[in-house]
């Protein structure tokens, strides 16, 4: 698991074989596709065992379990390794955690995304027309300040101007 709600993940395909009993053909070359492939088969295996009435046998099924669970270290160190090359070769896929979650749900995760992205919109907008709101309401409220008369303050043109002149003064005066 990575930081920040992302997992690293092999393209394999995950696909059971049609026929049972059968060994089903490399999924892939690599250690994380043929050590998912002994997952995958052991658990097919299971499945098997208890759609055949496994209850009744229930040390087949535990001896299938036990080889399901004997083949999980495995596609953990493929997948160690498998880290390893990836991070090394700066060739790792990320993927957000709810796409993973979506598919998990049985959903299109492209269409999770593309929800995100418009819900991200919408905030973008909201966030916009109140910008707009307060550059409005800033504009207007200078506008205000300007017309309204001052009484006893000197602005800011005349405040200069007349600092100006007192300065020509103390020139002329010599000091």
């Amino acid at each position: 698991r990575l930081g920040a709600g992302r997992f690293r993940v092999s393209s394999v395909s995950t696909s059971r074989p049609s026929v049972p009993g059968h060994t089903p053909p490399a999924m892939s070359a690599t250690p994380v596709g043929k050590a998912l492939e002994k997952v995958i088969w052991e658990v097919h295996q299971c499945e098997l065992v208890l759609s055949a009435g496994g209850g009744s046998d229930q040390a087949r099924i535990v001896d299938k379990l036990e080889d399901l669970v004997r083949s999980l270290p495995l596609l953990r160190a493929a997948a160690a390794s498998t880290e390893a090359a990836d991070d090394d070769a700066f060739s790792a896929t990320l993927l957000p955690v709810s796409a993973l979650v979506l598919v998990d749900e049985g959903r299109n995760p492209t269409r999770g995304m593309v929800d995100a992205l418009l819900d991200v919109g919408l905030a973008n907008a909201v966030t916009k027309g109140k910008t707009n709101v307060f550059a409005a309401l800033h504009a207007e409220l200078t506008a205000q300040n300007e017309t309204q008369p001052r009484v006893g303050v000197v602005k800011k043109e005349e405040k200069n101007v007349s600092s100006t002149l007192e300065a020509q003064a103390k020139r002329k005066r010599g000091g």
